[in-house]
């Protein structure tokens, strides 16, 4: 029932008399008041903590977008070509162990390799036999490299295979050899006669430049 707002003020007037209140009800409510304002204050001087989290959580996020900008910087960074070709090299070598697809032509013959090449290439590349240096011919076969289609001729020494990727030089500038190694292969590269030369193997590093130095001696321009 709604009581009429003409009669609500007296009504209370009567009870406030009626029932005084009890001694120290005041003190005792604002000691009540004072200590909800502690507690609705607590979380304010609580923030700086969190203001602390967010910042470790700023600083995290920060990181690891430093962390993300780092790696796009050295995803979009070019590859050196050399380094590239290196790369592509090694692979080549290791799928050719791997697939124990060595040779399409097997022989150690000279003879019988460079003319298998004819017509299926639009170069003719120097093919030799240094079975008397120790490194006898195996065979041949076609790969791909650089963008185009490349001779592979393979050379053993003892139980070690030698992978040698020929194919024309962009330019007649002659380039002695560069070794590196990758993977655990030794690799070296040159440029003799209008081709460019990578060999690589398992070999030791010494025994790759021996045979770098035999096929730049037996394939390159002859002094007279």
């Amino acid at each position: 029932m709604q009581i009429p707002d003409d009669e609500l003020g007296p009504l209370i007037r009567r009870h406030a008399v009626r029932h005084a209140p009890p001694a120290g009800l005041a003190e005792r409510i604002a000691q009540s008041v004072r200590s909800e304002a502690g507690a609705a204050a607590a979380p304010a001087a609580a923030v700086p903590g969190r203001h602390g989290v967010w910042r470790g959580l700023a600083w995290f996020g920060t990181g690891a977008a430093t962390a993300w900008g780092l790696a796009l910087v050295l995803l979009a960074t070019p590859v050196p070509p050399q380094d590239a070709l290196g790369e592509a090299v090694t692979a080549n070598h290791v799928r050719s162990l791997m697939a124990a697809h060595l040779a399409d032509v097997a022989s150690s013959d000279q003879h019988t390799v460079k003319p298998w090449f004819a017509g299926k290439l639009d170069f003719s590349p120097p093919v030799v036999d240094l079975a008397s240096d120790g490194f006898p011919l195996a065979g041949g076969r076609l790969d791909y490299l650089d963008g185009r289609t490349v001779a592979a001729l393979v050379y053993r020494s003892g139980p070690h295979v030698i992978n040698l990727f020929v194919w024309p030089a962009a330019d007649a500038k002659v380039q002695p050899p560069a070794f590196s190694t990758r993977q655990g292969y030794q690799l070296a590269h040159w440029a003799e006669g209008g081709m460019q030369a990578w060999a690589v193997s398992d070999l030791n590093a010494a025994e790759l430049r021996k045979f770098a130095s035999l096929m730049r001696e037996r394939t390159g321009p002859q002094q007279p």
